[in-house]
């Protein structure tokens, strides 16, 4: 069979993999790939387990199934897809028990160091700062942040490290072109643009409940290192934290308060011999020394300065003043006083005047709390804010 064929075969594989819900691949063994176009449904099914609900779906696949067509239906989208046949397929991906046969792309996956961090999707306020604190520690050292896109911990890792201006890349467990929550859909663009966005189901998969466990093999994978923030008794980060043990991955979990139950899963992890991921500057330095190439930081330095953008006729001094230290991405209240420092402006008086700068539409803020200028707010041609 050449490479083409293989090519073809796991982009089938992967479309059989989310009809029937069970990894088709694994339980192939070392039959070759390409073998699947000259099986029966039966022959199939003695391999694979098949219900009769699966084997229907191989013969409707097999009937309609164009390679091609495939492949075109996603570039319409601005998508690709990269199979275990491809040179593009990420090496750590294709190490870990049951690699995904394809993965469907929006964006570019960075090469080079990649840590993944998971936790609770209601996570605590103090849980939130420090997987942004974390993501954005990472971002500056050029580390690139894998993270599930949900709400809560995830988030919070994403946006650290785009405001570091690193690399960062979100695993869906939907089709790849489904928004899922709805309300990060301005992450997930910038998300792709900063990194990727990637998954392994095709376009139009639903959000159902399995694929997120499933998809966790996946975040583990594209990483060296996994860091489990924050989670409960149960959560599905601990599911990802067996995944990484199964890979060969370190686990490192951050300390909660005791007796605190949204950390019961967290802490486990570490009184079962997880690292302990108590100081950030201590734990960067620990799986990533030093590795930054110098075209990294200069464009994390590039990245710290808000867009040049016009500060609206009429605003007070203190609001105005407060408005330069924020652009056009997200910007935690610690990196606007840091912009501001030796302005004089106290942090009491950059809150006031971030608020009353939201009241009057001037600046918004994303599900983590960081703010970020309204681009509608704006008449750029005039300096002046839109009414």
């Amino acid at each position: 069979m050449t490479a083409r064929d293989d090519k073809a075969a796991y982009l089938f594989l992967s479309l059989l993999q989310a009809r029937v819900g069970a990894s088709v691949i694994s339980r192939l063994g070392d039959t070759d790939p390409a073998g699947i176009f000259e099986m029966s449904a039966g022959e199939v099914s003695s391999r694979v387990r098949l219900t009769e609900k699966g084997q229907r779906a191989f013969e409707d696949l097999k009937t309609s199934f164009d390679a091609e067509e495939t492949r075109e239906r996603l570039t319409d989208k601005g998508l690709y897809a990269v199979t275990l046949a491809d040179e593009g397929y990420p090496e750590r991906l294709a190490e870990i028990p049951d690699s995904p046969p394809a993965l469907f792309v929006n964006g570019e996956i960075p090469n080079g160091p990649a840590v993944a961090m998971v936790g609770s999707r209601k996570a605590s306020t103090t849980g939130i700062l420090a997987a942004r604190a974390l993501g954005r520690a990472l971002g500056e050292r050029g580390v690139c942040v894998v993270s599930g896109l949900a709400l809560g911990i995830d988030a919070a890792a994403h946006e650290g490290a785009l405001e570091a201006g690193g690399p960062t890349v979100g695993v869906l467990g939907c089709g790849i072109d489904v928004v899922y929550p709805k309300s990060n859909r301005g992450l997930f663009g910038r998300v792709a643009t900063g990194g990727a966005v990637v998954s392994e189901y095709y376009l139009g998969e639903a959000p159902l409940a399995w694929r997120f466990p499933a998809r966790n093999r996946i975040i583990v994978g594209l990483s060296d290192v996994v860091v489990v923030v924050e989670a409960a008794e149960k959560s599905g980060a601990l599911i990802t934290a067996r995944h990484a043990l199964d890979a060969g991955r370190d686990v490192w979990a951050v300390p909660g308060p005791f007796g605190f139950p949204e950390c019961r899963g967290s802490n486990a992890l570490l009184a079962d011999g997880a690292g302990v991921l108590w100081d950030i500057e201590c734990f960067v330095e620990a799986v990533v020394p030093e590795t930054t190439p110098q075209i990294l930081t200069l464009a994390r330095d590039a990245a710290r300065e808000p867009e040049a953008a016009p500060v609206p006729a009429g605003l007070p001094e203190r609001e105005a003043s407060v408005l330069t230290g924020i652009g056009f991405e997200p910007t935690g209240v610690d990196v606007v006083a840091q912009r501001l420092s030796g302005s004089g402006v106290e942090m009491h008086e950059i809150l006031s005047a971030l608020a009353l700068l939201e009241l009057k539409g001037y600046v918004t803020r994303d599900a983590s709390g960081a703010f970020v200028r309204n681009p509608a707010a704006y008449t750029l041609g005039s300096g002046r804010a839109a009414r």
